[in-house]
């Protein structure tokens, strides 16, 4: 199972954390999902968002998963990969959130959703890289890659991944094109997970058309089938 966003907080909210104005293009969703449309913020317009493709264009799909390589960049992987190292010098941007959610594999097959939120479900900005490129149609698509670092200690008890939170005064840096790709790699880490919080959560989740304020709302655990487990 992939790790997904939430970013469902008001417009206005939006606009006063992250310093941008608001737009009419702006949708909350409580479960973003691979080649959605969402919001970001890049060097390129800082003072507005931006609406890209979590991946791919959902039109290149073909029904099909989208490929993890295409969705995540590892930090650990950045500086050893020539098209995730210039992406990191030349085009980063803030992926907007206010949770993330993953699943604990419980036993074979078998899986068990949580929701992670910093408190009273701030939104928060997670280290991104886009990339443009033309369709057959002569169609400039824009997309993003979400940064991923080792899990903290706290959310190792989940999963082994999270997403590369930006603490706030760190967001303009990782917006500054002026900083090479050593300098800013050098200040991604997990992020203190004394600010966040975790509880397991529907199951639903795992369905790409429910969207519901019913996934930030804490359930006993139960795994992908519905099935209630011991396990927490």
């Amino acid at each position: 199972m992939p790790i997904n966003i939430s970013i469902a907080a008001k417009a206005q909210v939006i606009s006063e954390q992250f310093a941008v104005q608001n737009t009419d293009l702006y949708q909350p969703t409580f479960n973003a999902q691979p080649s959605d449309l969402l919001p970001v913020i890049t060097s390129e317009n800082p003072e507005g968002l931006s609406f890209f493709y979590w991946g791919i264009n959902p039109s290149f799909t073909k029904k099909k998963g989208v490929a993890s390589k295409l969705l995540y960049a590892p930090i650990e992987d950045i500086p050893s990969k020539p098209s995730l190292k210039k992406s990191l010098q030349l085009q980063r941007c803030i992926i907007l959130a206010d949770s993330f959610y993953d699943w604990k594999e419980i036993a074979k097959k078998e899986q068990v959703p949580y929701r992670f939120h910093l408190k009273d479900n701030k939104p928060f900005g997670i280290a991104g890289l886009w990339h443009t490129f033309e369709t057959e149609n002569d169609e400039t698509i824009h997309t993003f890659m979400m940064v991923t670092t080792p899990a903290s200690h706290e959310v190792m008890k989940v999963s082994e991944r999270m997403p590369a939170i930006l603490n706030e005064d760190f967001t303009v840096e990782w917006l500054n094109d002026s900083l090479n790709a050593e300098s800013i790699l050098s200040l991604i880490r997990p992020f203190d997970e004394e600010h966040i919080f975790h509880h397991p959560v529907h199951p639903k989740l795992a369905d790409p058309n429910f969207n519901s304020d019913e996934l930030w709302k804490k359930v006993p655990p139960a795994n992908q089938f519905g099935n209630l487990t011991l396990f927490n």
